[in-house]
């Protein structure tokens, strides 16, 4: 990384670092107004999202899916500000900010003395309901590094504030170790990871690559696996973490039973707040044998 990119990258840096220090609902509001911009600007993201929801949710007519879209790229404006408060603030959150709903779940999944692999998925309020989450649970989570080690650096020291340590999720054996000596870890594998990775099971009714680690680690790590989402309300702003009750008998000797019963759980969650979900990302990428490329359109509009 060349000495001009790394000044540009902690210059870059420095507005989130002073949104970060604001209140959460200041905070949102100092970035919110960019989701119309963003929206405009990231015109192949755009397109991917506007995809998306017609795949997912053919049942709203294209007004209705339109609104939705606008009011994603509301949600992800406001993500950054609320990424930059959880990265930033010292002071814990407190409830006016968020709660954990359904802890006893995790109480009862833990009870034996086993580790528990939380799965979720990637909404845009998943950065902030994990420092809610953390603060209430000792937990780890599994990451993606970053390319770029100012960013990197700023993403590790931010949620040292809230999770014990993060593990690089091709750390397999790290993992594990975790999992196996009762520790909490919690991971968003709903991402198109290819075909070698996954296996195909419905979301939303299309067929999708869904990661198979998953029930790989869950079973190296004799882990119990427990459900979790966060949802913010879109009028006061407040972060709802949710954990639901273990899954049973995961995983089992069905891997495409088990993924299309995570998927299920995502659905479940997403309807419940749609515009919160990651639309970015090309979901339906991996095709099945047979099947036309879900982004066609897209691809021919790259320039």
């Amino acid at each position: 990384m060349g000495k001009l990119t790394t000044i540009g990258s902690r210059a870059a840096l420095v507005p989130l670092r002073w949104i970060g220090r604001l209140p959460v609902d200041r905070a949102r509001r100092a970035t919110g107004w960019l989701g119309r911009p963003m929206q405009y600007l990231m015109r192949r993201r755009a397109a991917i999202v506007a995809r998306n929801l017609e795949l997912c949710l053919p049942e709203l007519d294209l007004a209705a899916r339109k609104r939705l879209a606008h009011d994603h790229f509301k949600n992800l404006a406001e993500s950054l500000g609320e990424i930059s408060c959880a990265w930033s603030l010292d002071a814990p959150l407190g409830p006016a900010v968020g709660r954990v709903e359904g802890l006893e779940h995790l109480a009862a999944a833990r009870a034996g003395g086993q580790g528990v692999l939380l799965l979720t998925g990637h909404s845009t309020c998943l950065e902030l309901g994990a420092r809610v989450f953390g603060e209430q649970v000792d937990s780890c989570a599994i990451y993606r590094p970053l390319r770029n080690p100012v960013l990197e650096d700023f993403q590790n020291r931010g949620r040292a504030r809230y999770a014990r340590r993060m593990i690089a999720r091709d750390h397999l054996r790290e993992m594990v170790r975790f999992l196996r000596a009762g520790g909490v870890l919690w991971y968003a594998p709903d991402q198109d990871f290819g075909v070698r990775r996954s296996l195909f099971a419905p979301f939303f009714g299309v067929p999708a690559a869904t990661a198979k680690g998953m029930l790989e680690l869950a079973r190296l790590g004799r882990a119990r696996v427990v459900p979790m989402y966060p949802h913010k309300d879109e009028t006061s702003g407040t972060i709802t973490v949710v954990v639901e009750p273990a899954f049973e008998n995961f995983p089992s000797d069905q891997p495409v039973a088990d993924l299309t019963r995570y998927n299920e759980f995502l659905e479940r969650n997403i309807r419940r707040s749609p515009a919160q979900y990651w639309w970015l990302h090309r979901r339906f990428k991996t095709r099945p044998a047979g099947h036309a490329d879900r982004y066609a359109l897209q691809h021919r509009r790259r320039p």
